[in-house]
């Protein structure tokens, strides 16, 4: 009897120890399928941006006309992720996923048929309705897969999709404008985005994570909003994501032109230069999350994992942009600018963990949109400022170095706030408590 009993709690633990293992390599797969939604996201923004200098010649644009369309696109981002905030809390992932890939999709094709002002403004804006939600949709599916101790690396994987997806896409997608023209580019990322979306409903399902627990083992239950979103840790990290974004969108609007306009290089290597920032910010946002998930598993508390290192990192990032006016050098001044405008950018992993630690699973969908539409309002500012800068500037170049240098100064006022007043596991016990 005692045989046939051993027999049997074997048979059950190689059942469960199947099953886990199942599951991760499911969690895996699926963090691979929100890596190349995040790469296809980034690849459907930067081609405004690769394709600057031939829209604006071609639709006759001014640089403060062209700045308001990467405005409007963020405009329509952050209402989009406020309004769908609270629809993600309730809607299954594998569906609202499903839709927004198809919305961004759909956005490509209208200028191929009315290639004017007003046609690219609605497109654009159309597109920041469907990535709006985007974001922290695809962070809130991976969340329902890993615990909050194992959530940094996963997070920072799909966060770099993003640089890969400007990595990969900025060369082809200059490619492409140089020998077929821009309306060409825009179209193949509509079909590519169309073939994701097919993809993704075929394979995905919800992942078994149903419960947010604290640092020291408590569940955290329903917190009342006003008392969750005003959350000292919260706002700060708003912030700091409000710097990246910043950041962000200058690297998306901006800087191809820069290099071309405001520093002199050759258009034919303007795609590979444009990659190099989202190059970098691949590399330091996967080592940012690997260190973190190191430290946080070694014991070292959320503060010290996911905050003091990457606003140290944004401080430089903004050290560097301040800098560049005491640069002659092209090549310094690209350096400078990469460095800028990449270090800041490593807080948007963490923050989603930072969020998602504090943050109830019921409610977290709407805390992480919220603060992606809270923090994008960035992005409507920044274009049209740089752009306005650039028309009423000396120089082109003198207006874009401006730009630069009022970046720096917002990513370095956030960052050092950002040290100051985020502490996770501090307001997490406070929220449980409460």
């Amino acid at each position: 009897m005692t045989y046939v009993r051993d027999v049997e709690q074997s048979g059950i633990a190689a059942a469960g120890a199947a099953e886990r293992s199942s599951t991760a390599v499911r969690a895996w797969i699926t963090i691979g399928f929100l890596f190349l939604f995040m790469l296809i996201n980034y690849a459907d923004r930067a081609v405004l941006g690769l394709a600057a200098g031939a829209l604006m010649k071609d639709l006759n644009l001014t640089a403060t006309e062209f700045g308001s369309i990467g405005s409007a696109f963020f405009f329509c981002y952050s209402i989009s992720a406020l309004v769908l905030g609270f629809v993600i809390n309730r809607a299954s992932t594998r569906w609202m996923l499903f839709v927004l890939a198809i919305v961004w999709s759909v956005a490509q094709f209208p200028m191929l048929a009315l290639p004017n002002f007003t046609v690219l403004l609605v497109s654009r804006m159309l597109l920041g309705a469907g990535e709006g939600p985007s974001y922290p949709a695809a962070i809130h599916a991976a969340f329902k897969w890993f615990p909050d101790e194992k959530r940094t690396l996963p997070t920072s994987i799909i966060t770099q999709g993003s640089a890969v997806g400007v990595m990969l896409a900025g060369p082809a997608i200059n490619w492409i404008i140089i020998h077929y023209g821009w309306q060409a580019a825009f179209a193949a990322l509509g079909v590519v985005g169309f073939g994701w979306g097919a993809a993704w409903l075929a394979f995905a399902k919800e992942g078994p994570v149903t419960t947010t627990v604290t640092a020291s083992g408590a569940k955290l239950e329903h917190v009342p909003y006003l008392r969750l979103l005003f959350n000292p840790t919260i706002l700060t990290t708003w912030l700091t994501l409000f710097a990246a974004f910043w950041a962000l969108s200058l690297l998306l609007v901006w800087f191809p032109s820069y290099l071309g306009k405001g520093l002199g290089f050759a258009p034919q290597s303007v795609g590979l230069l444009a990659s190099l920032p989202w190059a970098g910010g691949a590399v330091v946002i996967l080592f940012f999350g690997w260190l973190s998930q190191k430290l946080l598993t070694s014991g070292y508390t959320s503060r010290a994992a996911r905050v003091i290192f990457v606003c140290l990192g944004g401080l430089v990032g903004s050290a560097c942009l301040l800098a560049l006016p005491l640069f002659a050098a092209p090549e310094m001044k690209l350096v400078l600018v990469c460095i800028g405008i990449v270090l800041p950018n490593a807080m948007f992993a963490p923050a989603q963990a930072i969020q998602g630690e504090i943050s109830p699973v019921a409610q977290r969908g709407a805390v992480l949109a919220i603060g992606n539409a809270v923090a994008s309002t960035a992005g409507m500012i920044a274009p049209l400022v740089t752009g306005r800068l650039v028309d009423v500037s000396a120089s082109q170049s003198a207006g874009y170095e401006m730009a630069f240098v009022i970046c720096g100064i917002v990513v370095g006022v956030a960052n050092l706030l950002g040290m100051m007043f985020i502490r996770p596991q501090e307001q997490a016990r406070r929220l449980a408590g409460a």
